[in-house]
């Protein structure tokens, strides 16, 4: 495991978080910046922060300096105004301690699928997010990291309507 988790966390901040460009040019930084010297885990993160512009303790608390669990969950989906081609309410939350950015895919009974992609900013304003979708038809599913790679604890609550 100490050599497992970190490996995925970097993969973690490179695939999910900050994406390939951002993250490949924040590594050069710091490979640059440390190369023949001897950083610590912190040296790291302020580096990958600094190169970035973007601050992750979130990231380097719940990861690397806790062993804090992520769960994201879809609770619910109602229509504006009861009217599901005026839009839908999805609602989702974070039920344990590790936020993170997610995607969000919406499968509708017309045959439409969108994705929409949400900041790790969101779990500021509390352990639920509410956001409105564009839908034409009834929605038929939304699944929270529909291509599975957030290492959640529950995928059961991923998917609304819950899979049993």
């Amino acid at each position: 495991m100490a050599y497992r988790k970190p490996g995925f966390g970097l993969q973690l901040l490179r695939e999910n978080i900050l994406g390939p460009n951002r993250f490949d040019s924040a590594f050069q930084y710091y490979v640059h910046k440390w190369a023949f010297k001897h950083p610590t885990p912190w040296d790291f993160f302020h580096c990958m922060d600094n190169a970035s512009g973007e601050t992750l303790d979130w990231f380097w608390r719940g990861w690397f300096a806790n062993n804090w669990k992520l769960d994201m969950a879809v609770t619910g989906v109602s229509y504006v105004q009861n009217d599901s081609s005026k839009g839908s309410i999805i609602t989702i939350a974070c039920l344990e301690k590790l936020p993170m950015p997610v995607t969000v895919e919406v499968k509708e009974d017309n045959g439409k699928t969108g994705r929409i992609t949400l900041p790790v900013e969101i779990w500021q304003h509390g352990s639920t997010w509410k956001f409105r979708y564009n839908s034409s038809g009834k929605v038929e599913r939304v699944t929270i990291d529909p291509d599975n790679t957030l290492p959640d604890v529950n995928g059961k609550n991923n998917t609304w309507p819950e899979q049993q």
